[in-house]
């Protein structure tokens, strides 16, 4: 039964009407630090401004999105998904966004109709697919609804009997050990687990199929992320015996679109025609719980495993095949729907033609109060933090775009297919995408950003309180550190900023606030273990709301971007010496790059002088014009722009940034192009490769240049302004 927001909802002791507001967040730096971008009486205002952007997030308020949001399952093309699409459409409204409106776009989608495991031999026992329920958390009974049956999204329907073998996390280098020690997946069903962070089940269950195998099971092993890591739910943040990881396994890196795949248009509808899509898997599958697989995996034979493939289970695992067969059958429902994307804005009082877009999924597998609700409610927050700024008579330079996307966890579809639609526009003014798929599962700042941008997210993590310290997250983040500084990681793919990065080449920021989290798409990722057990109060929760909003309205109100590229083609020095010993270990190839190492040089000296100049300007008066400004702007937006190519990676068009590149398997590519030559050894076509990065870093450096000697004008002219005044003043 879905509960009114505005009620109490007992879980244990605790209730909404008691809950512990968090204290606005204070800059730990008592002397104001400089803004980056900012001249010296702009920065005065915008930390005024920045000051009702801190307060207005709350808790309570927090609590209620997040009540809302989490109180039904609901998968993208649901009901309940769109009646949530409303539900945000209508806080926009309320809060003050402008432009509030709907974009939809048809998709296949997948959902699931049976599904059952049977061990046939040398015992037979049906496997349970279903999670426990814990009396006090409510929504830990979902599996009492037999409607509810955890699967992977776009496995193919099959109904399979065959021997077993596990492949330990079904990355290459396993599926390679398997070769090597003679073991044979075809007509098996291969059993693996999730293991790495950022192995991709998809990529899995492919490796799996174009080996020939019958089927394939995913299962979530204690190490990994159950018992082997600490307290379980209900009384820890790790996944419970029963847990299983429900999600897709679209081979997407084949392509994006179109998202309804082989369905086509027939009198005004859509069917079924042709072949099955080459990104849709030919194989049945189904994730698993540990305690399921543990009845498999503790019967099977053959060899023992490698000993870094044994997982938390408490018996000794083999390679199988055999003596256990399963049977394993899978029905899944396939049928074109609707994405509905959420979309607002608050319109630019100078440059409104530019868009900083800020954006968080809806749909999840369930509940999803981590992945994604939490970073919905937090969206939620931000719009009402930008509504009291404008309330109060303050609005940002540019636009921000506030973006609320569907079907991620299908498909990545609704932020790509607005991404696309808009691809031209995004092209000439997009400044800059601001991801937080999911807001916070504990209290450890997990930044990432391109190179360009990273001191910026660092400079604004100094404005934000840490709940915890009593200091600033960047702090606290700084005192966790093993490096000495605080770390942003590099974004490469596998969530919402994909296409704005890989397709558009617009600089991209992802953040939350990480934490244990064992509960990963499970009906456990609820109300009850956020509040409880991962974030009691939402203090980081609301910590990341504040830190989204100025982080967000700072980067749209600077009277200059605030990119730092000298980092960025610092950073592309070091890419460059992994590649020349990526080619020795491939092929013994001795690879010196100096074109392209003499081109990120001279990027690196045209963005330091560019950097020296606009800090001297910002600190002078009088300040930059604003057309001044806005054409720095373009050139400094140009830069990442000119980090891409057209034509796109040989198999994957749709990438086509110079620097970074998801995998199929989630890990990174850095500089692709090169990258993937070096694995498929197309070793003639590197030098092309390199060549096209040497162009890219010199239209950087050219561009850089060009906004230096605009300042260089704005110098002159302020000189001549401040001569000619003098003369008139003489007399």
């Amino acid at each position: 039964m879905r509960l009114a927001i505005g009620a109490s909802l007992l879980c244990g002791s605790f209730t909404l009407t008691s809950l512990a507001l968090a204290e606005p967040a204070v800059s730990s730096d008592s002397e104001s630090p400089a803004l980056s971008g900012f001249s010296r009486s702009s920065a005065q205002r915008e930390r005024a401004i920045e000051e009702i952007l801190r307060m207005a997030p709350s808790a309570e308020r927090f609590s209620k999105h997040l009540l809302y949001l989490t109180e039904e399952p609901h998968q993208t093309g649901t009901p309940r998904n769109m009646e949530l699409a409303d539900y945000v459409r209508d806080r926009f409204v309320e809060y003050g966004l402008e432009d509030v409106h709907f974009h939809d776009t048809p998709a296949l989608m997948s959902y699931a109709r049976s599904a059952a495991v049977e061990i046939v031999e040398p015992v037979q026992l049906k496997l349970k697919l279903a999670e426990a329920p814990y009396p006090r958390d409510k929504d830990s009974y979902l599996y009492s609804d037999p409607s509810q049956i955890p699967f992977h999204a776009y496995a193919n329907d099959g109904d399979v009997t065959a021997e077993v073998v596990y492949a330990n996390a079904g990355s290459p280098e396993d599926f390679a050990k398997l070769d090597e020690l003679g073991i044979d997946v075809s007509g098996k069903v291969v059993v693996m687990r999730y293991s790495e962070p950022y192995s991709y089940r998809g990529y899995k269950v492919y490796l799996a199929e174009s080996r020939g195998a019958a089927g394939a099971i995913i299962y979530s092993d204690p190490e990994d992320d159950g018992y082997g890591r600490g307290e379980t739910y209900p009384h820890g943040p790790w996944g419970p015996p029963s847990h299983i990881q429900w999600g897709a396994i679209v081979y997407d890196w084949f392509g994006s679109t179109p998202f309804t795949f082989h369905w086509k248009k027939r009198f005004g509808r859509r069917v079924e025609a042709g072949a099955r899509d080459r990104r849709l898997p030919k194989i049945p599958s189904i994730p698993m719980s540990h305690e399921d697989a543990a009845e498999i995996l503790s019967r099977l034979g053959g060899p023992s495993v490698p000993v870094e493939w044994q997982g938390g289970l408490p018996f000794a695992y083999h390679i199988g095949p055999g003596p256990v067969r399963i049977r394993l059958q899978v029905d899944n429902d396939e049928q074109i729907g609707t994405m509905r994307n959420v979309i607002g804005q608050v319109r630019g009082s100078e440059q409104p033609e530019r868009w900083v877009v800020i954006g968080n999924h809806r749909d999840a597998w369930s509940y999803g109060a981590f992945d994604p609700s939490s970073g919905t409610a937090a969206l939620l927050e931000v719009a009402r933090a930008f509504g009291r700024a404008l309330e109060a008579g303050h609005r940002p330079r540019r636009s921000v775009i506030f973006a609320n996307w569907d079907a991620e966890e299908q498909l990545l579809g609704g932020s790509t297919a607005w991404g696309l639609d808009n691809r031209d526009k995004l092209r000439k003014d997009g400044v800059v995408y601001i991801n937080v798929d999911s807001s916070a599962a504990g209290g450890e700042f997990a930044p990432g950003a391109v190179p360009s941008l990273a001191d910026f997210v660092r400079e604004v993590s100094k404005s934000i309180g840490d709940p915890d310290s009593g200091g600033s997250v960047y702090d606290a983040s700084l005192a966790r550190s093993e490096t000495g500084e605080v770390e942003v990681e590099k974004i490469v793919g596998a969530t919402d900023y994909t296409v704005f990065l890989g397709n558009v080449g617009m600089s991209c920021i992802d953040m939350s606030f990480s934490g244990p989290y064992g509960v990963y798409h499970s009906q456990y990722d609820n109300y009850y273990w956020m509040s409880q057990i991962a974030d009691v109060g939402f203090r980081y929760n609301t910590a990341m709301a504040r830190l989204w909003a100025v982080l967000s309205w700072r980067i749209a109100n600077a009277d200059v971007l605030p990119m730092r590229y000298s980092g960025y083609a610092e950073e592309v020095g070091r890419y460059l010496e992994q590649m020349q010993e990526r080619a020795a270990r491939a092929g013994g190839k001795q690879i010196e790059f100096a074109l392209a190492r003499e081109a990120s040089i001279r990027w690196r000296q045209s963005a330091e002088a560019f950097e020296a100049e606009l800090q001297r300007r910002l600190s002078s008066d009088p300040p930059l014009s604003r057309e001044v400004a806005g054409r720095i702007d373009t050139t400094l937006m140009g830069v990442e722009r000119a980090m891409t190519e057209d034509s796109g990676l040989v198999r994957r068009p749709f990438f086509k940034h110079l620097i970074y590149a998801p995998q199929p398997s989630y890990r990174e590519e850095v500089l692709p192009r090169i990258f993937e030559a070096i694995d498929d050894g197309r070793w003639e076509e590197i030098p092309g490769y390199e060549k096209e990065l040497a162009a890219g870093f010199d239209r950087a450096a050219g561009l850089l240049d060009e906004a230096r000697a605009l300042l260089g004008e704005m110098t002159d002219v302020s000189r001549t302004e401040s001569r000619s005044g003098a003369r008139h003043g003489a007399h």
